[in-house]
């Protein structure tokens, strides 16, 4: 019996050791990774991803929580190293998660200025779920190529509706009579602030259910990200099928794979 036991232990072990051993290694770098959740998300929306590309994958460590409060207060969990080359993942939380792209901008533009003058940050990447996407867009087209504030790199956009009627109040959509003409002057704003170097993908869902859309935003929408950002590296990637929710953008496994190779790359 005792040495039954032994056998399966080994054999465990050798399991674990081969299941762990299955996901590709990626290169390190100091550059941080900054999310920002959707409409009514929480501590917990990106979290999963992040949990995933820390303990799962050993890919990236979770550093910083980011929590701002209702009043614009900041307050950070967790440690952060910017001399440490271990991809840190911070994650900014907005405690009144249905405010204005406009106030999310501006909690943005705190949080970065904050980041900056107690972390040292200045170059990072950025990812945005949802209306989360929505609020990275409008603090770039303001502050991208602004000195005094963290340069982006990299910028992954998961189900954002880039259409600015579909998000300008919060999750109800909304009808603008002059939608070109908005679309027109966002797409040139951002051509003027964000610099060609900046890199982005943009992933989307269709439950090719006849809605054309995640089962909340439009796969049109999503895609017409491509339309803002003429001088900029642009990757896309859409999913399709029952799994291809709004939600399970940030759960997807395929997601994490298509995220981890584009912000760092795997090793061959």
């Amino acid at each position: 019996m005792g040495l039954l036991s032994a056998i399966f232990m080994a054999a465990a072990i050798l399991l674990l050791i081969q299941l762990n051993g299955t996901h590709r290694e990626v290169n390190q770098s100091t550059t941080p990774t900054i999310f920002i959740h959707g409409y009514r998300g929480t501590d917990r929306s990106l979290h999963g991803m992040i949990r995933r590309f820390d303990q799962e994958y050993d890919w990236a460590t979770d550093a910083l929580t980011v929590k701002v409060s209702p009043t614009g207060d900041i307050t950070v969990k967790g440690t952060y190293n910017g001399k440490k080359a271990d991809n840190p993942l911070i994650n900014i939380v907005f405690a009144d998660n249905r405010s204005t792209m406009t106030q999310q901008s501006l909690w943005t533009k705190k949080v970065m200025s904050y980041l900056q003058d107690h972390y040292g940050v200045t170059k990072f990447n950025a990812v945005g779920h949802s209306m989360g996407g929505g609020a990275w867009v409008s603090y770039l087209a303001s502050y991208a190529n602004n000195p005094d504030y963290p340069e982006v790199q990299k910028i992954v956009f998961l189900a954002v509706p880039f259409y600015p009627e579909e998000y300008v109040n919060g999750d109800q959509e909304v009808d603008l009579q002059n939608a070109t003409a908005i679309h027109t002057k966002f797409a040139k704003q951002m051509e003027k602030k964000l610099k060609s170097s900046t890199r982005i993908m943009i992933i989307g869902g269709n439950l090719e259910d006849g809605t054309n859309s995640d089962g909340e935003v439009k796969i049109d929408s999503v895609m017409y990200g491509k339309e803002l950002f003429t001088n900029q590296y642009v990757e896309t990637h859409t999913l399709t099928g029952p799994t291809a929710t709004h939600s399970n953008m940030h759960e997807s496994p395929v997601v994490d794979n298509y995220v981890a190779k584009f912000l760092w790359g795997f090793k061959e």
